[in-house]
C-alpha cells in the first residue's frame, strides 16, 4: 500500500504483499542496499531468498525491551526509532508493526538516486 505522506515507506499486511512491494521497489530503481524491511515477527523473514544487501530488522527484540525500561516507550517504538523518522511517523509505524504489519522503507528517494 502506498504511503501518501512519504513514498519511500510502504506497508504490507502479508508476506506475499511484502515480496511484491520489494520487487516493485527494485523495479522503481531503488538500490537494494537502501531498502529496510521491518517487522515484529521474524517469521516473515524465514525461508525467503533475500538479496544479501536487503536489510531486515526485527523490532521489539530483547535489546528494544531493555531500552524501553529506561524510556517508557514500547519495545517496538524503541526499535523503530533507529530509522530517523519524525516523532509522528515513529508512533504511526510502531502502532502498525505492533498490529503485525511489515514496513518497507528506503534510505534515499528515487529522485536523489537519479540526480
Amino acid at each position: 500500500m502506498k504511503n501518501e505522506q512519504n513514498p519511500e515507506i510502504e506497508v504490507a499486511h502479508t508476506r506475499e504483499e511484502m515480496l511484491h512491494i520489494l520487487d516493485s521497489m527494485r523495479l522503481e530503481a531503488y538500490q537494494i542496499e537502501d531498502i529496510h524491511v521491518i517487522a515484529k515477527d521474524p517469521s516473515h523473514f524465514e525461508d525467503v531468498k533475500w538479496d544479501h544487501n536487503v536489510k531486515t530488522h526485527e523490532v521489539g527484540n530483547w535489546m528494544d525491551h531493555f531500552k524501553s525500561w529506561f524510556t517508557g516507550e514500547s519495545a517496538v517504538t524503541e526499535g523503530i526509532k533507529r530509522f530517523d523518522l519524525t516523532e509522528g511517523q515513529t508512533a504511526y509505524y510502531a502502532h502498525l508493526v505492533e498490529q503485525g504489519v511489515i514496513v518497507l522503507l528506503t534510505e534515499q528517494s528515487i529522485a536523489s538516486k537519479t540526480t
